[in-house]
């Protein structure tokens, strides 16, 4: 692979784990979703205690407003209470504090605390699939504080998911579109996803995990065929992503839809299988090709059987993380019921939580209340709108269906979601709980331009190219700005408050703000190799090749090795 095609995705996954190791050491300790509870669930599985006892909350405050005493119910039928390490006990560590007085900063945090004993407390979570919050769990268990197992934990979970961004990036990328390939998943990692990626509890993984499957399916789908490192991919991020949370199988299952649905019909030499890149890596050298031993005989060569039972075991991996998620919901996770009138109250309310899924899916950051200024919102949707619409332009009719029908499905899913299964609960559906179908949306626009961009006018593909990483990296930049704001001197406070911070991270605020400013690098570096990319030769194949600068590049056999092989 050239140096030039290496360098721009590189560029990519570093700016993405820089800022992901930025929003770890920033964010306030127990200022993630639920965190405390997934705290204390991560220290339970990775002690071994998958489902806990059963406990109850001993003083619920959920108001006098209707369906209070539904959730309270629902939240005791999920408690499950775990034995904790001395150290380990996140209630007398005091985090979160002033938890959504916004207003406030949070120096209520710098008080000292004891080392307290091993100890026995509670999480609503109990009940949610242990195997994901094992990992994290593991570590945190080894420490000795509380505060010292909140960022191991954080930082195992932002291990992971920037492991997960870097596959849907691989399998994003092609040489000829260069860095126009990858704005899909740009647009898809937005500051909610790294956000949720950076803090305890498994959620981020779910989207992240998501992101990296439907990028590897759409990948599968281009004409070339799939890589042979994809089929592994699959089996690992699918069984992952099923085993992290309840709705995991759910986007599992939903994944191969989407490839068949934007699959792109395969011509013969280029796009069966067996004149696939990867399949060339075995077939297109003398050493292998030029001898009735390997070639000669129909069990290697005329049945193609090891390059069909191939994909076989990686499949399995994943649909044995979706029987093992689908063993423990019935087993353990309780269920709601399906009652009408909160399917109407659901369906009623869909207008209102559309708006707020649209700003949660880019980012609302602590508990879900803390909004970003209202412009980074705009700036976001637009390059995602503007992609949407881009694709419908150039994509041929097959490909415009395809878009089309993928976003009618992922709508009829999260409203199913919302309406007969989330809101049963009485409780408010949050984004992030969609958020691995809302990534599909610019996921799928980014695949469509990159299968055309050999045929977008060079005044549509440049400005993409290199508008798209800088508009994202500013908005990573203002999010984690207005985030560490709220928690150094408050929403209230000066916009500009280094040296006057009521309460400062770990090691003050400079290192984390270094790393988000070398992240935000990064994307501009990424951008700038748009500026030098090599325009693709209309009509040329874009599934990647030795002079594509394709990540996964192999030598290509050529059509007419390919038909003699076949004779």
């Amino acid at each position: 692979m050239h140096g030039r095609g290496r360098l721009a995705p590189l560029l990519l996954v570093a700016g993405f784990s820089l800022l992901l190791a930025a929003w770890v050491g920033s964010n306030a300790p127990g200022f993630g979703p639920d965190e405390p509870a997934n705290f204390v669930k991560e220290v339970g599985a990775g002690t071994g205690q998958w489902s806990g006892t059963p406990g109850r909350l001993a003083h619920p405050a959920f108001g006098a407003q209707p369906g209070a005493p539904e959730r309270i119910d629902w939240i005791n039928r999920n408690s499950r209470v775990f034995r904790l390490p001395a150290g380990l006990d996140p209630g007398p560590a005091g985090f979160p504090c002033d938890l959504f007085r916004n207003w406030l900063s949070v120096r209520c945090l710098d008080r000292p605390h004891s080392r307290p004993p091993a100890t026995r407390a509670l999480s609503y979570v109990g009940t949610y699939e242990p195997y994901v919050y094992a990992v994290p769990g593991a570590a945190m268990a080894r420490t000795h504080t509380a505060l010292g197992a909140l960022y191991t934990g954080r930082a195992v979970t932002a291990a992971l998911v920037a492991a997960l961004l870097a596959v849907a990036v691989a399998a994003a990328w092609n040489g000829p579109a260069g860095p126009l390939s990858v704005a899909g998943v740009l647009l898809a990692a937005s500051p909610m996803v790294l956000f949720m990626g950076s803090v305890l509890g498994t959620n981020g993984i779910e989207i992240a995990a998501a992101t990296a499957l439907f990028s590897l399916v759409l990948r599968m789908g281009r004409e070339a065929g799939p890589p042979r490192w994809a089929w592994p991919a699959v089996g690992v991020v699918g069984a992952l992503l099923a085993l992290a949370r309840p709705t995991g199988p759910a986007w599992v299952l939903l994944a191969p839809l989407v490839g068949l649905v934007l699959a792109q019909r395969r011509t013969r030499g280029r796009g069966d299988p067996g004149a696939s890149q990867d399949a060339t890596r075995w077939r297109g050298t003398n050493r292998w090709r030029g001898t009735n031993r390997w070639r000669g005989t129909n069990r290697w060569r005329g049945t193609n059987r090891w390059r069909r039972a191939w994909p076989v075991p990686w499949l399995g991996l994943a649909v044995g993380g979706v029987v093992a998620t689908a063993s423990w919901e019935r087993a353990v996770q309780p269920h709601p019921g399906i009652r009408r009138g909160l399917v109407i109250e659901g369906l009623h309310r869909l207008p209102h939580d559309a708006d707020a899924w649209v700003r949660q899916w880019v980012g609302v950051f602590g508990w879900a209340s803390l909004p970003m200024p209202t412009y980074a919102y705009r700036i976001w949707w637009l390059a995602v709108v503007v992609l949407a619409l881009v694709a419908l332009a150039a994509g041929p009719w097959r490909a415009r269906l395809g878009f089309v029908a993928v976003l009618v499905g992922a709508a009829v899913v999260a409203v199913g979601l919302d309406v007969a299964v989330l809101h049963q609960t009485r409780f408010p559906v949050y984004g992030r709980y969609l958020l691995p179908l809302a990534v599909l949306l610019p996921l799928t626009a980014g695949e469509i331009i990159t299968r055309r961009a050999a045929r977008l006018p060079a005044a549509v593909r440049r400005p993409l190219q290199v508008a798209v990483p800088l508009l994202v990296a500013a908005v990573h930049l203002v999010g984690l700005w207005a985030n560490a704001r709220r928690y150094a001197v408050g929403t209230g406070g000066p916009g500009w408050f280094l040296g006057r911070s009521q309460w400062n991270p770990p090691g003050g605020w400079s290192p984390w703000f270094a790393l988000a400013v070398a992240g935000a690098v990064c994307l501009v570096g990424f951008a700038l190799t748009g500026l030098r990319a090599v325009p693709a030769t209309p009509g040329a194949p874009t599934g990647g090749g030795p002079d594509t600068g394709d990540l996964t590049a192999y030598p290509t056999a050529t059509d007419a090795s390919y038909a003699t092989e076949q004779e």
